[in-house]
């Protein structure tokens, strides 16, 4: 790779990639929040530019009524500055590209975000509720930087477990309740709470099954989550406990560690809806109290749980 190929990789590294944004605080919280509208109606099929545009105007004007009009227009202008550094208009650099939509993908948002942006500054005068007034600085209604934040939700699991060299499987779901801040455009840190359950067929000494046993996991997990548009990563670590149906007086202390990949949708009245698939392993102990003094001491329980859960964020 030459010299000025690893610069520009360096430089984006450090800048996590991230697309440039006006320098204006309140442009660019404008423009983010039009960004997230249009690449969330991206990801289902834009096709008629006319239609989509209008299928998204409610959701932009929510944000663009809450601007001053030089707001909108700084943004326009640096829309128009950062289209012709892009290459555009799109048109020409998708036939100067060999008329591939993947060479111009990020020119065409920008474009879509244009578009957004002018039919909502057109109606705004007309269609713009006399209680939604502009504030400055206008800090976004699709983003969350700066704030406080509840986040829950809940959903299903598969659970592998080892137990001893001895393997299983096992089936549960788990809700979750996290507050947290959102540090900037990226950064996120979150403590909360997280109760489960599960079932299995465990096995007797002769490898049959019995019946049916429950268990039951509380764990204290602290969060940092990575944004990204409209994705986010999450990395997680916490105390988990553990009771078993057979034993329900008895808890087995553990770690937890986990990882967790999500997308957000736009805001809805005053949640953003969103889905998470998370990927966990968890440890416990057995208990001291929980060893019969006659038998071995029973082994540490490995689960490794990969679920799918509904998460709603609520800024407060």
């Amino acid at each position: 790779m030459s010299r000025a190929g690893l610069a520009a990789l360096a430089t984006c590294a450090a800048a996590a990639c991230a697309r440039p944004v006006p320098a204006d605080p309140s442009s660019a919280a404008l423009y983010r929040d039009l960004t997230r509208i249009v690449t969330v109606a991206e990801a289902t099929g834009w096709t008629i530019d006319r239609i989509e545009v209008q299928d998204v105007l409610p959701a932009a004007l929510d944000s663009v009524c809450r601007t001053h009009a030089p707001v909108r227009a700084a943004l326009r202008a640096w829309l128009d500055d950062e289209l012709v550094r892009q290459g555009g208009p799109v048109e020409d650099a998708w036939r100067a590209r060999g008329k591939r939509l993947g060479e111009v993908g990020d020119l065409l948002t920008l474009t879509r975000v244009r578009m957004v942006l002018a039919a909502a500054d057109l109606t705004a005068d007309a269609d713009c509720p006399f209680w939604m007034e502009p504030t400055e600085p206008f800090r976004g209604r699709q983003i969350s930087d700066g704030r406080w934040q509840l986040s829950f939700g809940g959903g299903g699991k598969a659970i592998a477990i080892d137990q001893g060299g001895e393997r299983d499987l096992s089936f549960g779901g788990a809700g979750r309740l996290l507050v947290g801040r959102v540090l900037g455009p990226r950064a996120g840190l979150y403590a909360g709470l997280e109760l489960g359950a599960s079932a299995s067929f465990p096995k007797d000494d002769a490898g049959g099954r019995a019946g049916l046993v429950f268990g039951f996991d509380v764990v204290t997990p602290v969060v940092y989550r990575h944004t990204l548009t409209n994705a986010y990563f999450e990395v997680e670590a916490g105390w988990l406990g553990h009771v078993s149906e057979e034993e329900p007086d008895v808890i087995d202390h553990g770690v937890h560690l986990g990882v967790a990949f999500g997308g957000r949708a736009t805001r809805t009245r005053f949640l953003f809806p969103g889905a998470v698939l998370g990927l966990s392993v968890e440890r416990t102990f057995p208990a001291d109290d929980a060893v019969d003094p006659l038998a071995s001491p029973a082994a540490p329980l490995t689960m490794v749980k990969l679920g799918f859960r509904a998460a709603f964020d609520l800024d407060l």
